[in-house]
């Protein structure tokens, strides 16, 4: 047997090992973890064998994710149980990220049109958010938007007061019923941050909302643009 082989061999177990210390020290997703192993076993052409050895499920940092997981998942659970027994499961949209988990509610729900003051209806719909918020150790950003409709009142010259407004009404019911605001960050993005087309009745509709984001521990940090009031009040959607 050629010499370089026994060196060759040498080579690929260290680089194997090493590859498997990384992936044990990362938060990893099961797709992202299979595509970098059927890129290392294309580029290497000899990791064929080994591949199955490896189960992605068997790493601590895994099943520790999967801990957190489930209960934030069974969180979600809870609220979803919540907007169907309320009949008010059209007005709040649950997406989940592989950045985090975003709550959409309709601002009709929330607001009377061209104000910011909560409405009584949505003092229980935010309480029940807040249980689901307080069972999460997760950074949550809230931020109002609206439709391209101007506006322009003493307290709200632009639609960027009104949607900060909303945003800064709700972070504060969450705030008053025990959720943490060092956690928590509002912001108003107006209405430069559409869903759907402004040019539609459905369309502003579905761009007037609030936004409620909990943010995975793995999820990068991301800049955000807004305009932060102190006060929410009066007068569009």
């Amino acid at each position: 047997m050629p010499g370089w082989v026994v060196t060759y061999g040498d080579m690929m177990s260290l680089l194997l090992t090493f590859f498997i210390l990384l992936v044990s020290f990362s938060s990893i997703q099961e797709t992202k973890f299979k595509e970098a192993m059927e890129s290392l076993q294309g580029a290497l052409g000899v990791l064929q064998k080994y591949t199955t050895a490896i189960d992605f499920r068997t790493l601590p940092v895994y099943e520790e994710r999967q801990t957190d997981n489930s209960e934030i998942y069974y969180q979600i659970k809870k609220l979803e149980q919540f907007l169907l027994d309320e009949g008010i499961d059209q007005a709040v949209e649950i997406e989940v990220t592989a950045d985090g988990i975003r709550l959409r509610v309709v601002d009709s729900f929330l607001f009377p049109s061209a104000r910011a003051d909560l409405q009584p209806q949505a003092m229980k719909l935010l309480d029940s958010i807040a249980g689901m918020l307080d069972g999460m150790g997760t950074d949550i950003t809230i931020s109002g938007h609206t439709d391209s409709v101007p506006i322009h009142t003493a307290r709200f010259p632009s639609n960027w007061e009104l949607s900060a407004a909303r945003a800064i009404a709700v972070a504060r019911r969450f705030q008053e019923v025990g959720v943490n605001p060092q956690r928590m960050s509002a912001v108003g993005y107006g209405e430069f941050r559409p869903l759907d087309n402004n040019a539609t009745t459905e369309g502003r509709a579905a761009n007037r909302r609030v936004e409620i984001f909990l943010k995975m521990e793995e999820a990068e940090d991301t800049p955000t643009q807004g305009l932060p009031l102190e006060s929410a009040g009066e007068d569009n959607g």
